[in-house]
């Protein structure tokens, strides 16, 4: 009887060992399962989810507050609205997923998490899309207007098809840009011959200034309007921002405004996203980032308008280039 006792206490504990076993497999089958879920919902990466809404992931360099972030912001709100929701746009902003140069570069390495990318002029010139560089000229576009113009013109729709034709993997969507530098002089006299001019530390920048007669140099920021004031320096090529951030009617009152431009960048799409998308998704993402380049271009002039406005209250004078 006791032997009896014994042996059914010790099918018991087997039966309370068996339990707990089984327990213990059904919750870690339940975090083995839950487990790459979480980690994707985590990854950049294009979706579509069962209803057929597809989303796109838009790497941007700057912040959403900075002109390019804004762009891509109204670019964003372009595409769901046009598509009816169809199709999203997810923004990495401040180069959360890469800049320019290493976000072509990773295309062709199967690295690039984005789909769609805002590029400057510059790099794409780097990866080989050497006709997309010679946007990059001073007196490429009149003004702002000049610009916009060009952007839905058929040169501008060719040199689109340049990424994909120099094996970058991406093509062009639409280009944009986020305002032009201009020459700031301490005088204006019979032009800037010999003349030293500060500029940005790039080829770009001391090309401009050399192509006008000036002798290039470059200078730390802060230091400029004082080099302006004590003469070893006739004036500087910079944006209006600059000039209005710097007070610099107080040292270079003659403003030469000859429009050429900034920063300019494309916005691209990878091919492989490309190809996943129909024909009229791939036109409808073009045309919402043409109607988002040309309000947010048309800002971009009305802000400048704005600042020489107040530039000539201070006595600044926008006068004409001497050759």
């Amino acid at each position: 009887m006791r032997r009896k006792t014994r042996i059914l206490a010790y099918l018991a504990m087997i039966a309370i060992l068996c339990a707990v076993i089984a327990a213990l497999s059904f919750v870690k089958r339940g975090r083995d399962t839950e487990g790459p879920a979480e980690e994707n919902s985590s990854t950049a990466e294009s979706t579509v989810t069962d209803d057929g809404k597809k989303t796109l992931v838009m790497a941007v360099e700057v912040p959403l507050d900075a002109p390019y972030g804004k762009l891509a912001a109204a670019y964003k709100e372009n595409v769901e609205s046009m598509s009816g929701g169809a199709l999203s746009i997810e923004i990495y902003e401040n180069g959360l997923l890469g800049f320019g140069e290493e976000l072509l570069r990773s295309i062709g390495e199967d690295s690039n998490a984005a789909d769609i990318m805002l590029v400057p002029i510059r790099d794409l010139a780097d990866a080989g899309c050497m006709e997309t560089g010679k946007i990059l000229e001073p007196y490429s576009f009149d003004g702002h207007d000049g610009f916009l113009a060009w952007t839905v013109s058929k040169d501008a729709q060719a040199l689109l098809l340049e990424p994909k034709d120099r094996g970058v993997g991406a093509t062009g969507l639409f280009f944009a840009e986020d305002g032009f530098r201009h020459l700031f002089l301490k005088e204006n006299g019979e032009g800037i011959q010999g003349k030293r001019i500060a500029g940005g530390a790039d080829e770009e920048n001391a090309a401009y200034v050399e192509g006008i007669g000036g002798v290039y140099d470059y200078l730390p920021s802060v230091d400029i309007k004082e080099a302006i004031v004590n003469g070893s320096l006739d004036g500087v090529e910079q944006d209006l921002i600059f000039y209005q951030e710097n007070a610099l009617w107080e040292a270079a009152p003659c403003i030469v405004a000859d429009s050429h431009l900034a920063s300019p960048c494309e916005v691209v799409i990878k091919l492989d996203a490309a190809e996943k998308l129909t024909a009229k998704e791939l036109d409808l993402l073009k045309k919402a980032g043409e109607a988002a380049v040309k309000t947010f271009t048309n800002d971009l002039e009305a802000e400048d308008q704005t600042m020489f406005d107040e530039f000539a209250g201070h006595g600044a004078e926008v006068v004409k280039f001497k050759e």
